[in-house]
């Protein structure tokens, strides 16, 4: 009997911490790594699939992982500070971050791994398709803000970069 209840409490344990954070808390926390310089704890809150990817990119442009990583852990701060984190919206095992780095906004897409959030960049198509089938209303509302963001960059004379449509 007792062995029983060692067994439940376990399971209850390993479901409360196996969930406990949320997409916000691990963009956070990211980019708290980030900006305190701690490669090991950015890289794990990538997912498996993503970490692999960028391995294969960098040694196909000849760099070092440990410089890869550098390079990344960058972009998750600003002016070595983490970023602040504003919204968040979940469609079933994909989610989409929204955060702020300066004036900047970024978005970041997450795909639950083993039931934790882990970011996966490239992931944007997947969260939509989850969202449209998830709350049609909410995928709508979701494209149309993406395509008013799209054509205010198109136009952005700033010289960066601008972003792509997204495509229909």
């Amino acid at each position: 009997m007792l062995a029983v209840r060692y067994a439940l409490l376990g399971a209850a344990l390993l479901l409360l911490t196996a969930c406990r954070d949320s997409p916000a808390e691990v963009v956070q926390r990211a980019s708290e790594a980030a900006a305190s310089r701690d490669v090991v704890t950015v890289r794990d809150l990538f997912s498996v699939t993503s970490q692999r990817r960028f391995v294969r990119r960098w040694e196909q442009q000849q760099r070092t992982e440990d410089d890869g990583w550098q390079d990344l852990v960058a972009k998750l701060a600003f002016d070595g500070k983490p970023m602040e984190v504003k919204d968040e919206q979940i469609a079933g095992d994909f989610a989409r971050v929204e955060a702020l780095a300066g004036a900047e906004k970024r978005d970041y897409y997450l795909r639950k791994e083993d039931g934790r959030w882990r970011i996966e960049p490239g992931a944007q198509t997947r969260y939509r398709k989850a969202l449209a089938v998830a709350n049609p209303a909410a995928a709508a509302e979701d494209e149309a803000e993406a395509e008013s963001e799209a054509s205010g960059e198109a136009s952005d004379s700033s010289g960066g970069k601008p972003k792509k449509k997204p495509k229909k």
